[in-house]
């Protein structure tokens, strides 16, 4: 193609002193149309008129205006602007909804499985060692999976999934020596021993398993044990039973770390850099996070411990975590639907304070749909409650109440870290867990599900505050 087959691009020619006519304006005109359409202002049009070759000596012999400016606003004038809206990209929010239905139930599932494992946590002295499991694997998968994503977002499949095989097999190493140092100064090698360490190696086998979407070999992995207990709890928990669903639950910890690290080694991934010392001083803040999101969510079994006695908030927190865990799949989906929403919100709006009113609604309205859904949870598992044997009753409302307000807290705070990054909460979310430690601390005789319902309420309202003030600006989003 030659420049001369393209009307905009054919050169100047040098033109004699001769009376403007609107014949000439009209093939000028003609041959600008679309870069008068597309243009917001005057000079716009000046600024192509200068690149086509048109100097103000050019405009004043050839078109009688005195420079190119005059002859830019007239172009302006008598061309519509009519700009061209660019093609509509694909959502890259836009996800099947099964999908996270299905990470939903993943998430839920395991909560089923510690009603067969009940009696080992019965004793305060196994709580230390219950506890520092649960934390330390938080921690750790929260901190597995910003390093497996940070590298799957850089197109580094490879590098994700060996360092995901590498930092499971490091973690789990790390995870054994912590729980066996707390075993060994609380004095309980027993099978309180053995059920932490399980459960902290099944998250963090469950964590890569997620982060390179093997939901469906985590099914596999997951089906002996949740069988094995749903079974137990149907036939009405007989202690002969006991043991042959312990057995079920060591079977998935087993399959789950064995798929965990089939999922990362075949095929055999190729060459990746090793791991940078940057990927590891920025997971700090997820390491973090998941460590105070396990504080919040074991609250009761942390009170346990302090006060030496047995808690209010045990059973009835047990009770509460089967559906804020299935809830985590509900609030994925609205975190999707929500980033879909604004970047909508965004291609149609025009100013600045119509974008702000509409992105305030929109993160109400998810909030309100997740405390809904949540909710609706919460009653369903209540009600299915009795076909498994656990029978609760009403006078849980008090549990269920404070982790509602829980499971908003760690929806905004998810959403905040997906826009700010965990450093924004780590203040927010550290701070309740503090109030809620010293307030047990200094009051013994305090409520515990009490003392969680007010902390995470306030928490919810503040951490809405800060969202709002936060994803109201449109450069948030883009």
């Amino acid at each position: 193609m030659s420049a001369g087959t393209v009307p905009e691009l054919e050169p100047t020619q040098p033109a004699l002193a001769q009376p403007v006519g609107e014949l000439q304006l009209a093939e000028l005109r003609e041959r600008f149309e679309s870069l008068c359409a597309d243009a917001v202002d005057p000079l716009e049009i000046a600024a192509g008129l200068e690149a086509e070759g048109f100097s103000d000596q050019t405009v004043r012999v050839c078109y009688g205006f005195p420079d190119v400016f005059a002859l830019a606003e007239d172009l302006h004038r008598r061309v519509p602007p009519s700009p061209t809206e660019p093609a509509a990209e694909p959502d890259p929010w836009r996800t099947p909804v099964w999908r996270h239905a299905l990470r939903g139930l993943l998430f839920g599932l395991p909560s089923l499985c510690y009603p067969v494992a009940a009696p080992l946590m019965s004793d305060v002295d196994a709580v230390p060692v219950l506890l520092v499991s649960t934390v330390c694997s938080w921690a750790l998968s929260q901190g597995l999976a910003f390093l497996g994503y940070s590298r799957l977002g850089n197109a580094d499949r490879d590098g994700a999934r060996r360092l995901l095989r590498l930092g499971l097999l490091g973690s789990t190493v790390l995870l054994l020596a912590v729980v066996g140092l707390c075993a060994a100064l609380a004095g309980r090698f027993g099978p309180a021993a053995v059920f932490a360490t399980g459960q902290g190696v099944y998250l963090l086998a469950a964590t890569v398993l997620f982060t390179d979407r093997g939901e469906w070999w985590l099914v596999a992995g997951l089906a002996p044990g949740v069988l094995g207990s749903a079974a137990f709890l149907a036939l009405g928990a007989p202690d002969g039973l006991r043991g042959g669903a312990l057995v079920a639950l060591v079977g998935t910890v087993l399959l789950t770390l064995g798929f965990a690290i089939g999922r990362t080694s075949w095929p055999p991934p190729g060459a990746a850099a090793p791991l940078r010392w940057s990927e590891l001083r920025a997971s700090w803040p997820y390491l973090a996070f998941g460590a105070i999101a396990a504080g919040l969510i074991a609250f009761p079994l942390l009170a346990m411990l302090l006060t030496r006695s047995t808690s209010d908030g045990v059973s009835d927190a047990m009770l509460a975590a089967l559906p804020l865990s299935l809830s985590m799949g509900v609030a994925e989906w609205l975190l999707y639907r929500y980033r879909s929403a604004t970047r909508r919100l965004l291609r149609r709006t025009r100013l600045v304070e119509d974008f702000a009113a509409g992105a305030w609604w929109q993160l109400g309205a998810t909030v309100i749909r997740y405390l809904l859904c949540t909710a609706v949870l919460m009653a369903v598992t209540r009600e299915l409650g009795s076909f498994v044997g656990i029978s609760p009753q009403w006078t849980t409302l008090l549990a269920y109440l404070a982790y509602l307000a829980l499971g908003g807290t760690l929806f905004l705070a998810l959403l905040l870290q997906a826009f700010c990054g965990p450093a924004s909460v780590l203040l927010w979310t550290g701070g309740a867990l503090a109030a809620e430690i010293g307030y047990v601390v200094f009051d013994r005789a305090a409520s515990t599900l009490r003392v969680q319902l007010v902390v995470c309420g306030g928490l919810l309202l503040a951490l809405f505050l800060r969202a709002g003030a936060v994803l109201h600006k449109p450069a948030r989003h883009r």
